[in-house]
């Protein structure tokens, strides 16, 4: 299974202006607007996954299986992991190139 991380995410968000969301049907959802995290609630801040019982973004992550990335003109497009995972290797490959 191709990993993915947050740093990963947020980087590719903010240098594309994409909003990245996250989708583990098991576990829950993380988005990603322009590099920051957007939370599910102000009360949650550190504290994900204990207050309302939400795993950590990380375990959502760990088990996302669908990735949206709507872009500036609100086009929509969904990945697999392994897309999303091939896409981001192009993305650093990319970036390291410039």
């Amino acid at each position: 299974m191709a990993e993915i991380t947050l740093d990963q995410l947020r980087k590719f968000s903010s240098a594309s202006t994409t909003m990245v969301t996250v989708d583990a049907p098991l576990f829950g959802v993380v988005m990603i607007l322009n590099g920051q995290v957007v939370l599910r609630g102000s009360q949650e801040g550190e504290k994900i996954g204990s207050s309302l019982g939400f795993p950590p973004q990380d375990q959502i992550l760990a088990g996302a299986s669908r990735f949206w990335i709507q872009d500036e003109n609100g086009v929509r497009r969904r990945k697999t992991r392994d897309e999303m995972a091939k896409l981001l290797r192009e993305f650093k490959r990319a970036a390291g190139a410039s």
